[in-house]
């Protein structure tokens, strides 16, 4: 007599809509490259290593990505846009008082970056690690320090308003200053309180607030 027949379980994806199933290997796919450049390093983000991790084939890789650079690149505008949004949030229902409106925003920056410590690693350490997300992670760095804009104009006490280059040259010395401190204290090699870091972020980006070197 022959064996009885296993039933057949019924796949993960039976029962969705074939939308639903791609957005779904996506998100695996995304979250898959997250733990790997958040732990590992953006090189170790390759095709084969990203399906190991989010247990799906190649072929489903190639469902959502051209290439694995469109991979890294996709992680790394979810976490600084992450990190814009959060911003842009606080400061829309933060304090007036500006200084106490800096304090508000660097909290809620803090928070998002405590909260996964995969995502500080990812916008100030990998962003440029890797040639391919170099041009892209400056291009993210306007992204992420433009929301600030106008709490820096206050904070400057200034007349009139800084030309284009000092702009530029405060977003990319704020940008700089939190990337060390941070990547500092993410790493636990330092053990000091969010309530510190927070305080001490505040006064960098109220200090670098006041420096202009529009020519007379």
């Amino acid at each position: 007599m022959p064996a009885p027949r296993t039933r057949r379980q019924p796949g993960r994806w039976v029962g969705q809509e074939p939308e639903d199933r791609r957005a779904a290997r996506r998100a695996m796919l995304l979250e898959a490259g997250l733990q790997l450049m958040g732990t590992e390093g953006a090189a170790a983000a390759t095709m084969r290593a990203t399906c190991r991790q989010a247990g799906l084939t190649e072929r489903y890789f190639y469902e959502s990505f051209e290439t694995r650079d469109d991979l890294v690149v996709a992680v790394l505008d979810a976490v600084v846009l992450g990190a814009r949004d959060t911003l842009l949030g606080a400061l829309a229902d933060g304090p007036e008082d500006p200084e106490l409106l800096v304090r508000h925003v660097i909290k809620a920056f803090t928070s998002y970056v405590a909260r996964d410590r995969r995502r500080g690693r990812i916008m100030f350490v990998e962003a440029q690690s890797v040639p391919e997300l170099q041009d892209r992670g400056k291009e993210l760095i306007e992204l992420f320090t433009a929301p600030l804009g106008p709490v820096l104009a206050v904070l400057s006490g200034a007349e009139e308003e800084p030309d284009a280059v000092t702009v530029q040259f405060n977003s990319i010395a704020i940008f700089g200053a939190l990337a060390f401190l941070y990547q500092d204290w993410l790493t636990g090699s330092a053990r000091i309180s969010q309530r510190r870091i927070v305080e001490h972020v505040s006064q960098i980006i109220e200090a670098f607030a006041r420096v202009d070197s529009t020519p007379i």
